[in-house]
């Protein structure tokens, strides 16, 4: 039996939520049945280009569409040419799909899927930019067969607020694989304290994300630092890299709290690390339903995070609080007082919520399988 061929594409392959939710279907998927390989428009290795390859993928690395859009054209159909025919193409670059997903049609892959995985795009707006945003919107209703999105809010920002009344638009939950959380569910997962060389009896707040300014990493130290002034035992746990990481560990440093605050770095084993935490934190500028949230909830995490975060986020297991972006940072310490003092870090698994909500990779396995097997099986 032929394998189905997809190509997923991307900015780089790095440990972003919807690069880490597609590696997880990758790793979930019948790899007898499908075949998945990655087109990036990066010269450099990504995070995940390693794996990929040991699973059987194939990496590509084309040129970015801003040194050369042309070239960058011309190889896109190089790839799809020379190891083609590819069976579907799933472009997760938001309003750039659109110009991705008019290449395959004009190359005849029969399944185009564009998926949004956030509410925005990173730029400002002017008159340009919604000129290009109108314009990549309407090669994405004109070229792809499939609209997917991670939450509703997801699906009208990038495919328009009437989007739910065509039958190609579908909202794909953000899966997570329950598998990777083995250890925290066994309770034999690591010490983060002993690791920091912290008393046992310390606060941790946690943050997992790309030092990039929707993550809103300046805000949160911030806050950070006033909850400081009010509690003593209290730390910050970063983890994840990025462009603006140099600028936030030197505004840590401006604060005056870098013995309070740990970068970690990339981490492979986040499960473990959220189940040290006594409270999760995400003041994000805007998301679509992030992967972390999940991942936090699974653990059995109080979670605090900005009103920008869909509320589709929540599980129903009462563990997410959603704050206004625009309250004075007073509100925010209030808050994240009120969180800590009720936290006891009762870990468990939340399986059963997670399925109930949606939320296990097993089930976008199987939603992703029956889209992209249409033409074959």
């Amino acid at each position: 039996m032929q394998k189905v061929r997809v190509l997923h594409i991307f900015a780089r392959m790095n440990r972003g939520g919807a690069e880490t939710l597609i590696i997880n279907v990758f790793r979930n998927i019948d790899r007898e049945k499908f075949q998945f390989d990655f087109l990036v428009h990066s010269e450099e290795e990504g995070h995940y280009d390693q794996e990929i390859k040991e699973l059987g993928g194939n990496i590509y690395h084309v040129s970015h569409p801003r040194k050369n859009i042309l070239n960058f054209k011309k190889e896109v159909e190089k790839v799809l040419r020379e190891n083609g025919p590819y069976d579907v193409i799933h472009s997760h670059i938001f309003t750039f799909s659109g110009y991705v997903l008019n290449i395959a049609r004009k190359e005849g892959v029969p399944i185009r899927i564009a998926q949004s995985h956030t509410t925005k795009d990173r730029y400002s707006s002017g008159i340009l930019r919604n000129i290009y945003r109108k314009f990549m919107k309407r090669l994405i209703l004109k070229n792809a067969t499939d609209l997917l999105g991670c939450s509703i809010e997801a699906c009208k920002s990038l495919f328009g607020p009437e989007c739910f009344n065509k039958s190609n638009t579908k909202i794909i939950r953000n899966g997570i694989d329950l598998e990777s959380f083995k250890k925290v569910e066994e309770g034999s997962f690591l010490n983060l304290r002993d690791e920091l060389h912290l008393n046992p009896e310390i606060k941790l707040i946690g943050h997992i994300g790309r030092f990039v300014e929707v993550k809103n990493h300046s805000r949160l130290i911030k806050i950070f630092s006033l909850l400081c002034n009010e509690i003593d035992n209290v730390h910050l746990v970063l983890v994840g890299d990025g462009p603006l990481k140099n600028e936030i560990n030197d505004l840590i440093k401006q604060y005056g709290i870098q013995d309070k605050v740990h970068m970690l770095g990339i981490r492979s084993d986040v499960p473990e690390i959220l189940a040290n935490l006594d409270l999760f934190l995400l003041p994000s500028l805007y998301e679509g339903i992030p992967l972390v949230l999940i991942e936090a909830q699974a653990v059995g995490l109080k979670c605090i995070a900005s009103n920008a975060v869909s509320s589709e986020v929540d599980i129903g297991a009462e563990l997410v609080k959603f704050v206004d972006l625009d309250l004075d940072d007073t509100i925010w310490v209030k808050a994240i007082k009120e969180e800590l003092e009720n936290s006891n870090r009762n870990i468990s698994l939340k399986k059963e919520e997670i399925k109930r909500a949606g939320y296990d990779i097993k089930e976008l396995v199987k939603d992703l399988s029956f889209l992209y097997s249409r033409v074959k099986f």
